[in-house]
């Protein structure tokens, strides 16, 4: 019997043993709202670590823990988080972020490395439950309140610049640098020097400040909050906001037509953690695909929904009500090596390479080497009504055997072959997630004939 009583003492301290160690695991979650919200050139993320990590991305790429992100020469690329605090990249730059989390408290955890170039950090609304590092070097920089700095890493020098706010670094000295002052964090002694030294690419960052700030000047008639702001700020911008009976507030791109549909032209990406996950490239498909749902509206056509949630986000196509004979885009069947980009219809802003059916990086890197050149398909769109403006393309190397109705359904690619290049698309070196060149029009007019109140989003 003691025998008896030793041994279910010590499975009971085994479980709680095991409990406490999952406590941290437990505290944080993983789930952030982090995107790729601007590409000029080229940008390529790696969410493996492996030799064929490194593919070509795409503009609205979800940014998730353990992302390689790369910017070769004459390139820029911006990260943008859930309160528009930023990251953005200069020419030949990389960096990764570590880790992204959200603490049992509230607080957001960034951890960011830069392996090497110039990178710039806009932190803003920095609050007191934030954890927020950038790794550059040895060295580790904290930020604790709303700061703007540069960090230009190489193999022998890693100088830090701080434009506004301040900066600690560890080490045997903590050294605080403020506002207007600069250090080489990899000198033997390191000192802080009075004033900054403008590079180039500095009018680059201050000209996309406002850029986003324009973006967003426009109001919206729907109530979004300060913390989620960011994310919708600038669809003003890019289409208008109709209040439609017996759906409510409604959002429209400018200068799609009726037969336009939100899903004909799109990118499935595969992440490690999340399977396929959906990126639309228009420069305003950000919030319209990760919040609200999707309805289509009689004489007015596709309308974007917000609904009033915003705790959790699409990873696929979200919709309601949806016109006759319609269907969703299949998502791909996870085999043993995933197909990395799947590319649907004739989408915008899309390095040339990912329609040319050769989304694979450069050997840049030291996690990485050149990717398979077999891991990008095109798929036929999931109606025939092209896109005003985008020719209907054909599909050679992939066909589509079933459709979804919102749940993870569908059939494999044929095979993981390269695909036709397709007309359109943006090529490398043009602006991708700046503010609009031009107007529009609605996408119908009059009074809706009818409709139906949205349905939930699918399971």
């Amino acid at each position: 019997m003691l025998q008896r009583r030793k041994g279910l003492l010590i499975a009971l301290l085994a479980v709680v043993c095991s409990f406490v160690l999952l406590l941290p695991a437990l505290a944080e979650s993983n789930v952030r709202i982090v995107r790729l919200s601007y590409i000029d050139g080229d940008a390529q993320i790696n969410t493996t670590n492996q030799d064929d990590g490194f593919t070509h991305a795409v503009l609205n790429t979800p940014v998730t823990a353990g992302m390689w992100i790369y910017t070769p020469n004459n390139s820029h690329a911006e990260i943008q988080f859930e309160n528009g605090s930023t990251v953005r990249m200069v020419d030949d730059a990389q960096i990764q972020f570590e880790k992204l989390a959200l603490a049992d408290s509230g607080g957001k955890i960034n951890i960011i490395n830069v392996d090497h170039g110039v990178v710039y950090f806009n932190f803003s609304k920095v609050g007191k439950d934030d954890n927020i590092i950038v790794k550059a070097g040895a060295k580790t920089i904290h930020v604790a309140k709303s700061s703007h700095f540069r960090v230009d890493a190489s193999d022998k020098n890693v100088l830090v610049s701080v434009f506004k706010g301040d900066a600690m670094v560890d080490g045997d000295q903590s050294i605080e640098i403020k506002n207007n002052e600069s250090v080489n964090l990899a000198a033997e002694d390191a000192k802080v020097g009075r004033g900054v030294d403008e590079l180039g690419s500095d009018t680059w960052d201050k000209h996309r400040d406002g850029e986003v700030a324009a973006l967003s000047m426009k109001a919206a008639p729907v109530g979004y909050g300060d913390a989620y702001s960011s994310q919708f700020g600038y669809l003003g911008s890019y289409g208008n906001y109709t209040n439609v009976p017996g759906f409510g507030w409604g959002w429209q791109p400018y200068g799609m037509g009726m037969g336009w549909d939100p899903f004909m032209n799109g990118v499935w990406n595969y992440n490690p953690g999340l399977g396929y996950m959906w990126v639309s490239s228009y420069p305003w498909g950000w919030g319209p695909y990760r919040y609200g749902a999707w309805n289509y509206v009689p004489a007015y056509g596709w309308m974007w929904m917000p609904g009033s949630s915003f705790n959790s986000w699409n990873v696929g196509p979200a919709y309601g009500a949806v016109p006759a004979n319609w269907h969703a885009p299949t998502v791909p069947v996870v085999g043993k090596t995933p197909v990395k980009t799947v590319v649907v219809g004739n989408p915008p802003n899309v390095h040339p390479a990912i329609l040319a059916g050769h989304p694979e990086g450069g050997s840049h890197a030291a996690v990485s080497t050149r990717a398979k050149a077999s891991n990008n398909v095109r798929v036929k769109p999931p109606v025939a009504t092209a896109t005003s403006g985008a020719k209907p393309t054909s599909n050679t190397t992939a066909t589509k055997t079933g459709t979804s109705t919102g749940a993870k359904s569908g059939a494999q690619p044929a095979h993981a072959g390269g695909a036709q290049h397709a007309s359109g698309g943006q090529p490398s070196g043009q602006h991708m997630g700046g503010p609009p060149t031009g107007g529009g029009q609605r996408m119908g007019g009059g009074a809706p004939a009818g409709g139906h109140p949205p349905a939930t989003r699918p399971h």
